[in-house]
């Protein structure tokens, strides 16, 4: 074996593995310079239609992430996401519709909503009477949505029903939920939806928005880069493998699942707060494709790209309709087909593998290193005497 200077045998080796930041700096730059642009935003203009888009895309913002921690990280293909997104914004609605129909007494002088007037209810059924409770309403908004996900991920991951079966599963439930809001309409509003409540646009409340935006997008993070996180890609890229390595596939899903419940239904709670409306379309299988939509073209398993492609894709749609009233549903459709085909990755998954190709350098590079590495391990673990690769030996 090769001896160093004090004539013992010289071990392999050792070579410092440099692990990636859990929050790089360029990300930390260019996140504070977004979140700052959005927050001083009622400080350099007073127009209240984008402050209104801001709150909105935010929540749709927080919705799409929560998609792409099951779909991009998970492989866990979900259509009826807005369920968890609809239960949130419907139980926070209500409560405030509740508290403003005792201040905002209706036509015929009652003091309960006026969907439930015009369907000949007299008085609030008793068991949305703690929906009063405007606290215990937004952790009901929280909760319930996270139990009905972990009920359906009981249901459906110890089954062992994944992929299409999944999506279909989910689309169903989306279904079924939309179809019971119009059906009980004297309790949930019908087709109307529910309205009148007054909303909570401001500045103030466009900050806790915000807040709760990074928040997520933090814990996000941590999550996906710890070992849960790493599990979870195994999963997505082969889970019969990580099952045979002895990892319970069907809890981690599960899990995950219950966490991004719990994000939709947050960002629901808050879009109801914000927007003050809300409708059967916000539980349904379309809404849900929409996000599916978003995270796509900003980039699925990339935590930052279904951010970006919210607002890109909702932006469009918000100022193109007014100046291309006849064209903006092409174009946006145009974006869509333009990243499926060319960019499978999204925008910003393309934006980093463009980035680590040119970090690599050429292909001819990669080999030259990788030869430069072998070689250099053939060197270090060759034995005394040894003829050196190349030379003849005698």
């Amino acid at each position: 074996m090769v001896r160093d200077k004090a004539g013992k045998p010289a071990g392999k080796p050792r070579r410092s593995i440099r692990r990636a930041p859990l929050f790089p700096f360029w990300a930390v730059i260019g996140g504070a310079a977004l979140v700052a642009s959005i927050g001083a935003y009622p400080y350099y203009s007073t127009n209240i239609y984008v402050l209104t888009l801001l709150g909105k895309f935010l929540c749709y913002a927080i919705f799409a992430l929560s998609i792409d921690l099951i779909w991009g990280f998970t492989g866990i293909l979900s259509l009826g996401q807005a369920v968890y997104f609809g239960l949130g914004a419907y139980m926070v609605a209500l409560s405030l519709k509740l508290n403003y129909a005792l201040t905002h007494p209706t036509r015929f002088g009652n003091k309960i909503p006026d969907f439930m007037e015009w369907n000949s209810l007299t008085q609030v059924p008793g068991f949305m009477t703690p929906l009063y409770s405007t606290p215990l309403a937004i952790a009901a908004a929280l909760v319930v949505p996270t139990l009905l996900a972990l009920l359906f991920g009981a249901i459906t991951f110890k089954r062992h029903i994944y992929g299409v079966y999944c999506a279909v599963i989910t689309l169903a439930e989306s279904l079924i939920l939309q179809n019971f809001i119009i059906e009980y309409q004297a309790y949930t509003g019908g087709f109307n939806g529910i309205t009148d409540y007054s909303n909570y646009v401001g500045p103030s409340v466009l900050w806790f928005i915000l807040g709760v935006t990074v928040l997520f997008v933090i814990v996000a993070r941590v999550l996906t880069h710890s070992r849960v996180g790493t599990v979870l890609k195994s999963i997505r890229d082969n889970d019969l493998r990580a099952e045979f390595m002895g990892y319970n596939v069907a809890n981690y899903r599960i899990f995950v699942f219950c966490v991004s419940a719990f994000m939709a239904a947050a960002a629901g709670g808050m879009y109801a707060a914000w927007v003050g409306i809300i409708s059967f379309l916000n539980v349904g299988p379309i809404f849900s494709i929409e996000g599916v939509i978003w995270t796509a073209v900003g980039g699925r398993g990339t935590l930052i790209g279904p951010v970006i492609g919210t607002f890109l894709v909702k932006g469009a749609e918000a100022f193109l309709s007014d100046r291309l009233a006849d064209w903006w549903q092409i174009i946006v459709g145009a974006l869509f087909i333009l990243v499926v085909l060319v960019m499978r990755d999204g925008i910003v998954g393309t934006v980093m593998e463009w980035v680590q190709q040119r970090r690599r350098g050429s292909y001819r590079q990669i080999l030259a290193d990788a030869d430069r590495t072998a070689h250099d391990l053939q060197m270090d673990w060759r034995t005394e005497g040894a003829p050196r690769p190349g030379e003849e030996v005698r």
